[in-house]
């Protein structure tokens, strides 16, 4: 089976992920080992912070990215993980962003650092912007703004807004804060998941590219292929080929609820 990998930071040198040429092509090898056949390559992209300037370099890196990884047989797609703040609206009108290629859809974060109730006070207001200009907001690693435990009727209210839900793998493999695990699998268990994807930021240590340890994870969790399959395989393929997503509707069996967490 192969995977796509719609939030990583595999472009080097340009953001706080992948140093440089050396580990990009470290970082893409584990990626091929882990069936990862395509990439959206996502550097960060801060409103009020990146310039066009800042914008021009990061396609270009990008571009440099797409030949690499070629010859490790993956596709890479160009787009941003932007951050949402109190400047979205200026750096939205003035274009700096960079929404999946060929696609409707934007990769969006908060600033996990700050208290849960901040994210419930501001992220619908700041996704206004990316909805006006016609585009469907992913949420980004969504289970990681919810430090005392996740607010499941916060994140079905985000998803009548119309975004895509998505969790990364370390929390599905229990490599980050417990709360984070935790968070996922209510999420999973709620089918409030849309995609899983790697955040990856390094080619050793917990961020790196695990989709097939991932997948393989949630069967031992006690989801079936179907849903595993969906969430990083599916959803991701609609995603790239600018489709709409299939909302998940699965149940675990009685006893995975209860001892595998």
């Amino acid at each position: 089976m192969s995977y796509i990998d719609i939030h990583g930071h595999y472009a080097w040198g340009i953001d706080d992920g992948v140093k440089d040429l050396e580990m990009a092509k470290k970082t893409l090898s584990i990626a091929a080992l882990e069936g990862i056949d395509t990439i959206v390559a996502t550097p960060h992209f801060t409103s009020g912070k990146t310039t066009k300037e800042d914008q021009e370099k990061m396609i270009a890196r990008i571009n440099d990215l797409k030949a690499l990884a070629s010859t490790y047989n993956i596709k890479v797609l160009q787009g941003c993980e932007l951050m949402l703040n109190k400047d979205s609206d200026e750096a939205i009108e003035k274009g700096i962003y960079l929404p999946f290629e060929n696609t409707k859809y934007m990769l969006c974060e908060y600033d996990v650092t700050k208290p849960t109730q901040s994210f419930l006070n501001h992220f619908d207001d700041y996704l206004r912007s990316v909805r006006i200009k016609g585009y469907k907001p992913i949420i980004a690693h969504v289970e990681r703004y919810f430090h005392e435990g996740i607010d499941l009727d916060y994140v079905q209210y985000l998803i009548d807004l119309g975004c895509v839900i998505q969790i990364n793998t370390t929390s599905v493999l229990g490599l980050g804060l417990p709360v984070h695990t935790q968070n996922a699998m209510k999420l999973l268990d709620a089918n409030m998941v849309h995609v899983i994807a790697t955040d990856t930021h390094q080619c050793e240590g917990r961020r790196v590219p695990n989709m097939q340890k991932a997948y393989d994870t949630l069967i031992d969790k006690g989801f079936s292929k179907t849903y595993a399959e969906l969430l990083l395989s599916g959803n991701p393929n609609h995603l790239i080929l600018n489709e709409e997503i299939e909302y998940p509707h699965y149940k675990r069996s009685f006893f995975a609820r209860k001892f595998k967490h």
